[in-house]
């Protein structure tokens, strides 16, 4: 089957009002610049977040001075925004800023982003073609969706499957992504990779995998497929999307791809920041 050649989104994937609608299943709160937030509660406490599944937010920096009195002006107990990438922000309390990265790998719009990767990377994807894995465009939402749990409850990680069956079945239906499926010889699928499509990056968004001998190789050629999309269309970056995981972030670094600030920032009332506290640590850590 003929697939039609992805374009870049005219604004960002991460500000889209829909994608708030149908993981939350309420009326996003949009801000200056244009930010666009979820809301949802945490924890039972009513809250404005960055939308579920969204890597960042994707506004201009000179907004900054324009969001903390917005957020703080909320009548939500809880705010927590992911910053667009690379931005500084020195927040003080009552703000919690908090610090993590992503891996981006860029390149000149005369090349393809290949000039970064080692060689035994590369060597990858020619073993992986001679094993007979292929990589596919799929549409195939409940295909997709189980290769991305079984990721997830690899890592004990929540996920809310029917929230990512909606929201998925909104992206694929977009021309700017690119999902991508990895095939054995047999046809059985091994690995996932959904892309989005932002002005100028390609983002590494959803992925998943059946763990097995060849479930590595599948892996490096969705990414050599994905970025070779990317800069088929323009693009001059993709954004792997980072991992906390030391293993995983070392992985994406082998292929030339170079750390990027990205910061949280959380606020929370009191007493409800008590209960966030003992209940959710991880956003005061």
């Amino acid at each position: 089957m003929m697939t039609k050649a992805p374009s870049p989104h005219t604004d960002s994937w991460f500000m889209d009002l829909q994608w708030c609608r149908l993981t939350t299943h309420h009326e996003p709160w949009s801000g200056p610049k244009g930010l666009v937030l979820a809301r949802t509660s945490i924890k039972g406490i009513p809250a404005v977040i960055t939308p579920p599944w969204a890597l960042h937010t994707d506004w201009n920096e000179e907004g900054l001075h324009e969001l903390r009195p917005a957020l703080e002006r909320l009548s939500e107990a809880l705010v927590v925004v992911d910053l667009p990438l690379g931005m500084d922000c020195a927040w003080q309390k009552p703000w919690n800023v908090q610090n993590s990265h992503t891996r981006i790998l860029s390149w000149n719009l005369n090349q393809t982003g290949f000039e970064k990767w080692p060689k035994h990377r590369l060597k990858q994807v020619k073993k992986a073609a001679v094993k007979g894995i292929t990589i596919e465009h799929s549409h195939d939402v409940e295909e997709l969706i189980h290769l991305h749990q079984l990721a997830r409850q690899r890592k004990s990680i929540v996920s809310d499957e029917d929230a990512l069956k909606q929201l998925l079945d909104h992206v694929l239906q977009s021309p700017h992504q690119s999902s991508l499926i990895a095939r054995d010889e047999n046809g059985n699928s091994i690995a996932n990779a959904v892309i989005l499509h932002n002005n100028g990056r390609s983002i590494y968004a959803f992925g998943g995998q059946k763990r097995s001998s060849l479930s590595s190789l599948a892996t490096v050629s969705l990414l050599h497929k994905a970025i070779e999309i990317a800069a088929n269309m323009g693009q001059t970056s993709f954004d792997f999307g980072g991992s906390r995981d030391p293993g995983v972030d070392r992985f994406y670094a082998e292929f030339g791809a170079e750390k990027v600030t990205k910061q949280r920032v959380v606020y929370c009332r009191w007493p409800q920041r008590w209960w966030l506290r003992f209940s959710r640590p991880d956003l005061f850590s």
